[in-house]
């Protein structure tokens, strides 16, 4: 508790010290307005433009940093200019400007097209992204010196090929597409017909498939770049994030408490990066930061801790961990067991590794006709070929669940009441919320999905009027019992009005 108030009283110090978001007066930053800046636009090449807001706290942090990178890329013939959102409203509206601080970047003096700043907000990284644009999307070199300087002082992973006529196209495509990211490169004298070289690593990583799948295709060559430019043991942060997901790889977290704790495992994770590179990647998470989502991974937050999350199938994996209770008596963290880990990697990359499948307990019992499914139960029952099994996938804030639950209860209630039907079809929900369901695609609440039976059938989402009768109809066309829905609704229909007309008749007598 003393460390977190001590940061905060820390921060707000600092922030009552903070320059103005304002360039100061002589500084490299210039000043736009309505009347100066499409002529400035176009009569530069690359500007970088902060819209803001003098009272805005991000773009009082921004502006240092703003102020120094103007200095350095001045000479880069690089321009950055501040325009004033509360002066030049008009000017802001114009330019689509919704919060501040905004940044857009203008090339080829072209005021009327910008592209989004995407690069960061310090000054290494403001002067590092404005460098990248102003060079083409392919650096040619002929001069090896000159091409083994960029492998060597690039912060970026660097995409090289010979200039090979048949890569040609699709290599420019790919430069084009993910340019903000990587540099890529040609080099006649290059050894490697297609290859990545890393950041601080010492040998390129080859292109060894076959030619003509990335001759032909751009999006299987940028799904290779993709991968191979990640580093063999990274960091998963904001801004790295997005990019471990198109992967398309299961990622590897390893949570640590200090910088001291990553790096004393950083060689045998790099090691791990490198044996598997392609299967899985690898990833710090600073868990001072980003502790809560092991949650996500249905992990403690117990660290440091290791566990892998499969993104395309939802599956979650991790080493073992204490019981709370004697987790609290801990006087000092506990050591991340590297054998662990490694027996994790290889179970998990051999099929043998059991998920951690986040899950509410089974129920004793059934409370009503809607049967309650829970994660350890879900796919056992929705893989019975002998039932049509109907799934509502919940969450318990959802306002058109609640809306539906009556009509699904109804529906639930008229297929009990009939022997067959309710030997036959299920109808069940599931809280998506505090259970698991990997591989079922939810993009939104209420999803229902009913699954057929028999042996070869496949899902089906429900997408009609939320009303017993479709629901009925919905399970005749798409089931696989091939049971008259309809006839069982209407004598339950019957016996429900039979049953309200005693009620009526039994009232007026007591009267």
């Amino acid at each position: 508790m003393f460390s977190k108030n001590l940061v905060t009283l820390l921060t707000l110090a600092l922030g009552a010290f903070a320059q103005d978001a304002t360039a100061p007066k002589g500084s490299d930053v210039v000043k736009l307005d309505t009347s100066s800046f499409n002529k400035y636009i176009e009569s530069h090449p690359l500007v970088l433009a902060e819209f803001f807001a003098p009272w805005c706290g991000h773009c009082k942090n921004l502006a240092p940093h703003y102020v120094e990178a103007a200095s350095i890329l001045k000479e880069q013939n690089i321009s950055l200019a501040q325009i004033d959102c509360t002066e030049d409203q008009e000017l802001c509206m114009n330019q689509g400007i919704r919060g501040y601080p905004s940044l857009k970047i203008f090339k080829d003096g072209d005021a009327g097209n910008s592209l989004e700043y995407e690069g960061g907000r310090s000054t290494e990284s403001i002067v590092n992204y404005m460098i990248k644009q102003s060079l083409p999307p392919v650096q040619v070199f002929d001069d090896e010196k000159e091409f083994n300087k960029v492998l060597k002082e690039s912060v970026q992973p660097v995409v090289f090929f010979n200039g090979n006529k048949g890569l040609n196209e699709t290599f420019y495509q790919v430069a084009n597409r993910l340019f903000n990211e990587v540099t890529f490169v040609s080099y006649s004298g290059a050894k490697e017909y297609l290859a990545v070289h890393l950041p601080n690593e010492d040998e390129p990583i080859s292109y060894e498939g076959d030619r003509k799948v990335v001759e032909k295709s751009a999006d299987d060559l940028e799904g290779w770049v993709k991968i191979e430019s990640l580093p063999y043991f990274g960091e998963v942060n904001g801004q790295t994030f997005a990019a471990y997901v198109e992967s398309g790889l299961p990622l590897a977290y390893f949570f640590y408490n200090d910088e001291d704790e990553r790096k004393e495992h950083a060689p045998f994770f790099t090691q791990l990066g490198k044996e598997h590179r392609g299967k899985l990647n690898f990833a710090g998470l600073d868990s001072r930061k980003f502790g809560r989502h092991a949650g996500n991974l249905n992990m403690k937050e117990q660290f440091p801790l290791f566990a892998i999350h499969n993104m395309s199938s939802n599956l979650k994996y991790g080493t073992a961990q204490l019981p709370e209770e004697k987790y609290e008596k801990l006087d000092k963290p506990s050591k991340l067991n590297q054998k662990e880990v490694s027996k994790l990697v290889n179970d998990v990359l051999s099929g043998k590794a059991e998920p951690i499948v986040k899950s509410e307990e089974i129920p004793e019992k059934q409370e009503s006709n809607v049967t309650k499914i829970v994660g350890k139960t879900h796919d056992q029952l929705v893989q019975d070929n002998k039932k049509d099994v109907l799934v509502k996938y919940y969450a318990p804030w959802c306002g058109h669940c609640k809306r539906l639950a009556p009509i699904y209860e109804e529906l639930a209630n008229v297929l009990s009441s009939d022997g067959k039907t309710a030997k036959s079809v299920v109808i069940g929900d599931i809280d998506a919320t505090e259970n698991d369901v990997p591989g079922v695609d939810l993009e939104g609440y209420p999803t229902v999905i009913l699954y057929p039976a028999g042996k070869n059938s496949k899902p089906v989402v429900f997408q009609q009027e939320r009303s017993v009768e479709s629901f009925l109809a919905f399970l005749k066309k798409n089931g696989g019992t091939k049971l008259d829905f309809q006839k069982v609704y209407e004598k339950y229909q019957a016996n429900k009005k039979a049953e309200e007309d005693e009620s009526d008749e039994t009232e007026h007598d007591e009267l």
